[in-house]
């Protein structure tokens, strides 16, 4: 392959739409219908899109669980879902945020640990896009289930 035509298939259209309502749940903010709720608190979500030929999640795995420790480590971060579509085998990493300066902190953080790593041990995104959550909804059950409560 000589060049990157990236294009979002459905189904990681759809793994971002279902990321958002799941991490939603997760950082308790309850049911809530529409960003302006006096309850709710405001979220960027952090959509990185990266390359089927990244496609190495076992490889990877030593690296996803620094990625998470060092994410955890930035103020503001909300938490994160890496998926991958099971046709095109393309992976997506979305993470939720306090706000967009949080976001940017996170991705320096990660930036600087992914350079004290050897070449190829981390995936590169082909793109990443910052979105402004401005609807969510979840149910206690499902939230309870996420936990691991039963």
């Amino acid at each position: 392959m000589t060049g990157l035509n990236f294009q979002p298939s459905i189904t990681a259209i759809l793994t971002v739409v279902a990321s958002a309502a799941f991490l939603t749940i997760i950082a308790g903010v309850g049911r809530v219908q529409a960003q302006n709720d006096a309850k709710a608190l405001p979220l960027v979500m952090r959509v990185a899109v990266f390359s089927a030929d990244q496609d190495r999640p076992d490889m990877y795995r030593p690296f996803v669980g620094d990625l998470f420790r060092t994410l955890r480590s930035v103020p503001g971060y909300v938490g994160t879902f890496l998926g991958r579509d099971p046709h095109t085998r393309q992976m997506v990493s979305v993470s939720f945020w306090r706000n967009e300066a949080d976001a940017v902190a996170g991705e320096e953080a990660v930036g600087q640990a992914i350079r004290t790593l050897p070449p190829g041990s981390a995936p590169r995104p082909s793109n990443v896009t910052k979105y402004v959550v401005e609807f969510r909804d979840g149910t206690e059950e499902f939230s309870k289930s996420i936990a691991g409560k039963r």
